[in-house]
């Protein structure tokens, strides 16, 4: 019986860790669909997708802002490997007067610029 009970309670710890853990796991796959400056220009709103054939997104974070660049930090939902618990495709990012570019997070510490202002002021895609 003891041996049972213990079976049970670690197949329940497993199917935790993998059903919340995904969740906690940056997503290196995540692109800009479209995306919207406010009207004053201090936030900007991001419409974002996932390239892999699984999952979503449930946040979007500031990994660090410096130098004039935004580092963007994007989070798996919840739910297993295509869980969708949480689950959204819009966020707001504020932006510094300063902040010219915008890079996502794509593994091994490592962030590609996504969208970077023109000459003029505009935003446009890299």
């Amino acid at each position: 019986m003891k041996k049972i009970i213990t079976s049970i309670i670690c197949a329940v710890a497993v199917l935790a860790i993998w059903f919340f853990g995904t969740g906690l796991l940056k997503n290196t796959s995540a692109f800009i669909q479209d995306y919207a400056v406010s009207a004053d220009g201090s936030r900007m709103t991001l419409t974002v997708g996932v390239a892999s054939s699984m999952g979503y997104l449930r946040k979007v974070e500031i990994h660090q802002q410096q130098g004039g660049k935004l580092y963007l930090d994007c989070y798996n939902a919840f739910g297993g490997l295509n869980g969708n618990i949480g689950a959204t495709n819009e966020y707001t990012v504020p932006l510094l007067p300063e902040t010219d570019s915008i890079a996502l997070y794509k593994g091994n510490n490592c962030y590609t610029v996504v969208l970077s202002k023109d000459e003029a002021g505009n935003w446009e895609r890299v």
